[in-house]
């Protein structure tokens, strides 16, 4: 079994969360962005979903600051993004999403 030192653990439980659908996450179902219900479908602008994605990581207790940049690429339309966090010990880590 591997063990992550802090910085990778808190980038894989906030990648986690945010990549989740809302309620199906194993270990807490408060977790996860409306994906279903808000997002596919529709069309939220880049600037939403990165809204979503830094709510879902401030959730978990270890996350002090998040802040994510997602861009929408029209050619291949996929949507791709980067979480920064900063965990309640002042290390920097970030989440590719």
């Amino acid at each position: 079994m591997a063990i992550a030192d802090s910085g990778y653990a808190v980038a894989q439980d906030v990648a986690s969360a945010c990549l989740v659908f809302a309620g199906e996450c194993y270990y807490d179902n408060t977790l996860g962005i409306p994906w279903k219900e808000e997002v596919l479908g529709h069309r939220p602008s880049p600037g939403y979903i990165a809204g979503k994605m830094e709510a879902e990581a401030r959730k978990l207790p270890v996350v002090n600051q998040a802040l994510a940049s997602v861009l929408f690429d029209k050619n291949t339309r996929q949507t791709r993004g980067v979480i920064r966090i900063t965990d309640n010990d002042g290390n920097e880590s970030q989440a590719t999403l």
